[in-house]
Formats: C-alpha cells, sequence, structure tokens
C-alpha cells in the first residue's frame, strides 16, 4: 500500500514532530510491508505545488496533520485532489479535531475520518487494519461516519505510558536539517487554562533524566544547536526543573534551550540555577497572558498578578538569558484599558520581547464551549480568533491588532525600543494613539527601518512634540538618512566654521560631524568615512 505523509509547516525552520512521533513506533516489519513517501512544505507554498506532489507519488492514502495554521491551505489542497483523485483515502489528525468532528465529517467528503487525542498507541493497530476501512477506525480516537452516515465518535485517546515511547529521533522522518529541533520532556499540565488544549485532565508524565540525557546527545552529535522544549510549564515542578537545567548545562553553553516557564512558579533554589546558569543555555517564554486577577480566575489559571509580576521582575533582571513575555487580547473579563494598563506595567519592567495576539477559541477548550453563553463571538474559520467580547469590541480588538504590530516593530529587538519605551511610560494616552493611528495609516508588514522610523516620527510630531528628541537621536546614531525623516533637521559641521564642536578630532580627517538643535540642547554626532559602518560612532549633548 502507498502511504504519503502530507506535511504543511508554516516556515522553513519549524517541522512537525507528529509524523517521526508516529512513524518511530511502528516495527521493522510494519514500515517495510507498505510504500512510505513524504510531501513536506511551507505555507507559503502554492497548493498546486503539493497537488502536483501528491499526484505524482498517487498514494492509497493521505495521513496528515491539522493545526491552527496550515488548515485552511491543507483542506484547499485535499479538495483539489480529491476532485482529481477521488479514490485517494484521506485521514487527518492534530489539534483541530480536538472537539466534536461531525459537521467537519459531514461538510468536508475528501476526509474518511478524522483523529482526536494522542496518537502514538493507537497507530500500529491503525496500520496493521489500514487496508480494510471497516476495522481500521475502529479504536480510540477515530471519528467517523458510518455506513449510514452517522457520526461515531470513539473518544479522545490519550497515551497510557508516555515515557515508554520510542522517540521520534528514531525515525526517517526526523528531519535534522533544520536550525532547531522540538523535544517533549515531559506531557501534560497541572495547569487548567480554559483557553488552553493543555486544560483538560490528562496527569503529567516525565521522561527520566538519564533517557533524555541520551537523546539531547544524539541532537547535539546531529549538529543541531537549538532546542525547543515542548512541556506546557518548565517550572511545574521546581524540582524536576533544577535537574533539567543541570542537564542543559552538561552541554557547555552549546546548545540554547527554549522553555515556557509560569512566572508565579519560582522558588529560591530554582531562581539561583537560572540566575548562575550561563548565558547561552536558556530562553524563557514567561506566559503572562494577564495582570488582571479577574481575567486570571475567569481564565482558571493558576497564579495572581502580584505572584506574576514578581515572576516577571526576577527574570527580567537576570542578564544572562532572554526573556520573552506575552499578553492575550479577547480574554474573559478583560477590557481594552486594562490591557493598554498590563502592557505599560511590562514596559516598565522591561523584558526582551512583549508579544500580544488576540485570543484564539480553539477546538476541544473549555471556553470554546462556553463562548455562546458568555457572550465571545469568534470566527469559525482558523484561527478562530476572537471578534468581540462583552469587555471588549471588534474596534478595539483591531486596535489590539495594531498593538501587537506596534510592539514587534518598536519593542522587540528594534532600534526604537529606547524612545518607544519612553513615550510610552511619559506621555499617558500615547499607545492609545498611536494605535489608532497606525490602524488608521494601514501600514503594511516588511516595513524597513528607516519607514518605521518615519512612521513614529510622524506621530510625535502631530501629538507627541516632547518625544522627537529621543526618536531623532535614534535616527541619527543609528545611520539612517539624513534626507528624510529626522535627518532632515540634522546639519553638517564643516572645518573652517565658527562654531565650536565639542567631538572635534583634527588629528581625524575622515571624521563628519553632524548635529541636531533642540530649543535647550544640541545633539553631536560622529561618524567617519573610513569604515564600511553608517552609524554614528560618538554622540555628545551639548547643554545650550
Amino acid at each position: 500500500m502507498k502511504i504519503l505523509w502530507l506535511d504543511i509547516n508554516s516556515s522553513y525552520s519549524h517541522s512537525s514532530l507528529a509524523i517521526p512521533a508516529l512513524d518511530s513506533q511502528l516495527s521493522k516489519v510494519q514500515k517495510e510491508q507498505h510504500q512510505w513517501e513524504s510531501v513536506s512544505g511551507t505555507l507559503k507554498m502554492s497548493s498546486n505545488w503539493y497537488i502536483s506532489q501528491i499526484v505524482n507519488f498517487n498514494p492509497d492514502i493521505i495521513l496528515s496533520t491539522a493545526w491552527l495554521y496550515n488548515h485552511l491551505l491543507l483542506k484547499k489542497v485535499l479538495i483539489k485532489v480529491h476532485a482529481l483523485r477521488p479514490h485517494i483515502r484521506v485521514v487527518l489528525g492534530g489539534p483541530e479535531f480536538l472537539g466534536d468532528n461531525s459537521n467537519y465529517l459531514k461538510e468536508n467528503s475528501y476526509a474518511e475520518a478524522v483523529f482526536r487525542g494522542e496518537g502514538e498507541e493507537v497507530f500500529t493497530s491503525f496500520i496493521c487494519s489500514i487496508e480494510n476501512p471497516n476495522q481500521c477506525y475502529n479504536y480510540k480516537g477515530f471519528c467517523y461516519l458510518n455506513n449510514k452516515g452517522e457520526y461515531v465518535d470513539n473518544g479522545e485517546a490519550i497515551v497510557s505510558s508516555f515515557t515508554t515511547l520510542n522517540p521520534p529521533e528514531e525515525s526517517i522522518f526526523f528531519n535534522w536539517e533544520k536550525p532547531f529541533v522540538q523535544i517533549e520532556t515531559s506531557r501534560g499540565c497541572f495547569n487548567r487554562c480554559a483557553f488552553c488544549i493543555s486544560g483538560g485532565e490528562r496527569k503529567i508524565e516525565d521522561i527520566p533524566i538519564a533517557q533524555l540525557g541520551e537523546r539531547i546527545k544524539k541532537i547535539y552529535d546531529k549538529g543541531v544547536r537549538e532546542i525547543r522544549v515542548l512541556d506546557r510549564t518548565f517550572n511545574a515542578n521546581p524540582k524536576r526543573a533544577l535537574e533539567l537545567i543541570s542537564l542543559f548545562r552538561e552541554f557547555n553553553q552549546e546548545i540554547e534551550f527554549h522553555v515556557e516557564v509560569h512566572p508565579s512558579l519560582f522558588n529560591s533554589e530554582l531562581k539561583e540555577a537560572i540566575e548562575t546558569t550561563p548565558p547561552g543555555v536558556l530562553h524563557l517564554e514567561a506566559g503572562v497572558q494577564s495582570l488582571q486577577d479577574n481575567v486570571l480566575e475567569a481564565c482558571e489559571r493558576y497564579g495572581n498578578s502580584k505572584s506574576t509580576l514578581e515572576g516577571i521582575k526576577f527574570l527580567s533582571k537576570v542578564v544572562n538569558h532572554e526573556v520573552h513575555t506575552d499578553l492575550i487580547a479577547g480574554l474573559p473579563h478583560y477590557s481594552y484599558k486594562q490591557l493598554i494598563e498590563d502592557i505599560k506595567v511590562l514596559l516598565e519592567i522591561s523584558p526582551d520581547e512583549i508579544q500580544l495576539e488576540l485570543l484564539k477559541l480553539l477546538p476541544g477548550t473549555k471556553l470554546r464551549n462556553q463562548a455562546h453563553s458568555i457572550g465571545i463571538k469568534y470566527s469559525l474559520l482558523p484561527p478562530y480568533e476572537v471578534l468581540e467580547t462583552p469587555w471588549i469590541s471588534y474596534n478595539e480588538l483591531e486596535l489590539s491588532v495594531a498593538l501587537s504590530r506596534i510592539l514587534d516593530i518598536y519593542y522587540n529587538h528594534s532600534i526604537w525600543l529606547q524612545p518607544f519605551t519612553k513615550a510610552s511610560l511619559e506621555n499617558p494616552s500615547f499607545l492609545e494613539e498611536f494605535a489608532l493611528y497606525f490602524h488608521n495609516k494601514n501600514h503594511t508588514h516588511g516595513l524597513s527601518p528607516e519607514k518605521k522610523g518615519v512612521i513614529i516620527w510622524e506621530f510625535c510630531s502631530l501629538y507627541f512634540k516632547n518625544s522627537l528628541p529621543s526618536i531623532a537621536v535614534t535616527w541619527m546614531e543609528n545611520g539612517l538618512s539624513f534626507h528624510a525623516g529626522p535627518g532632515l533637521l540634522s546639519k553638517q559641521w564643516r572645518f573652517g566654521s565658527t562654531m565650536h564642536n565639542p567631538l572635534l578630532n583634527k588629528e581625524v580627517r575622515n571624521n563628519v560631524y553632524r548635529y541636531l538643535e533642540f530649543s535647550e540642547k544640541r545633539e553631536w554626532f560622529v561618524y567617519n568615512r573610513g569604515t564600511n559602518s553608517s552609524k554614528s560612532i560618538m554622540r555628545f549633548t551639548e547643554i545650550m
């Protein structure tokens, strides 16, 4: 039998763990008795490319994983494949099918069945009976329509012994060519967040440290230098987290481990371990979600605003590791005003990144099931983003999207971080006004550094003139054009000028001097024609 794995990823750097995780559970006989092929690509590739690959292989059955962002493209591909080759069977799995799948199966005839839950233990039995459609779906997790067109749901499959599964790295489909790999050191989550697919009652299972060490050593030997740990809450068990950090440190700062932490769960030992871990070992993603207690309570999320703030402040002071924080607009009881307040609090604490996303009502989550009763309106198309709630309007959510882009452009690893943060904290209405301005201008993606500077310069020229000097200084220091934005205000100091030049070095003839004049000060900049960099090499503030 010819079996095709259809693998559509978000980008080149990402690679699905589902395919190798399932394949590695098969016996040698099971692998050899069928002809296996994989078609792998990204969201940027056209549906026609995938279709041509599928048609050329002409499989008997297609297996694929549907998730939040690939589902629409996957659906487009499969609809066309079904029209071209109606004999090809299709079975899908993934987080898109964690809820009720009756409507999906009735509306999408290309899908013979979908799978709900964790598939590693069921997969071997499925492959044993794959040639018989009347038998192969009679296992836990499968949802399908029977011969009478009736919906059959065998319930959600949960792996009974996660720690005894064969690791995905043993599969021939595990991709070692990507810049990073993913690994689960545990499965399950103590938290019961109503918006998360891990918010169920599954028990937590941890892979033994010694076993993990062997796997990471194999990954290291393959030349991979970044591992993204998929555990939902890395520090849920502080003792376990300490053991993992000790293991990570054994690789002498040659592998960076990305971990998701809960900012409320740091005891003194864990804090010390993080503080003393050398740079390059940890990248910390701290789930804030909201700094409002009533919002956290409504989402059934562990912790409170006080302990969360303490955790974020601690992490942001640790200079050895990059710290990423996130907020979710559209959560129950979360107003736009509260969201703005939370952003300002994080700006004061100054983590390395602040990410803002809209709430997504994911299939199988408690919040999606409750959405109608509590008045949350959301898109029925992936990624199921919230459209309106009793606490935040559609227009305010649109402004939240603008704020998300603004944070990415002007805060996260940006040359504009300092002037943006300063303006946001010094002017109470800055964020609200900038979001409205940015949204109304309908700025698109792919803005150049210069265009980003022009946008905030023009905005502040209209509404917040007190923020112009810091923007102009950032512009000049980073070598942006003297013929646009604040560069137009700069003047070149020339040899022979009667104006005193506090930075003049008569022995260096390659230096170029420019200055900006403000009401009470003059900002001086030195550039050197002999270097490749257009950034200034020195700056001086002259009080006038």
